[in-house]
């Protein structure tokens, strides 16, 4: 039996055999061979059409406390005033967000409207305004 250690990325222990891990049991080779599946989510403008018109505002009222939930809990980073846009005045609604905020709001709707996401370029999407920082103070002329 040789020496050589192969390590573990499932437990993080060495094992002694190349094939499988001699101490959690997992497949090594398996761990190699297997595709990356994180990507970054695309970001562009989410069109909320609802199919009727009963109970519009209460079902805005949920939409807004969601997205109010989402605005805080994820780090989105883009235009702050949209949740100013709760109740809108008709049935329709255009949010700028990314393409995992789809999800929730389908659930939250259970087929009383649907959702359209379009990808935009980040140039189209409304940012929050960077921070700058303030100007230092300048000095008279005569006090220099």
């Amino acid at each position: 039996m040789s020496d050589q250690q192969f390590f573990c990325e499932y437990c993080g222990y060495y094992s002694d055999n190349q094939e499988r891990c001699s101490h959690c049991g997992r497949d090594i080779a398996e761990l190699f061979t297997q595709p990356v599946w994180f990507r970054v989510p695309e970001q562009g403008r989410l069109t909320i059409r609802l199919s009727s018109p009963d109970h519009t505002e209460h079902i805005w009222r949920e939409l807004a406390e969601l997205w109010d939930r989402l605005e805080r809990e994820t780090s989105l980073g883009l235009y702050p005033g949209q949740m100013k846009k709760f109740p809108p005045t008709g049935d329709t609604l255009e949010l700028y967000g990314s393409e995992l905020e789809i999800r929730p709001v389908q659930e939250l709707l259970k087929g009383r409207g649907t959702v359209e996401f379009q990808k935009l370029p980040c140039e189209q999407i409304p940012h929050r305004p960077k921070y700058q920082l303030p100007r230092p103070p300048t000095v008279p002329r005569n006090k220099r």
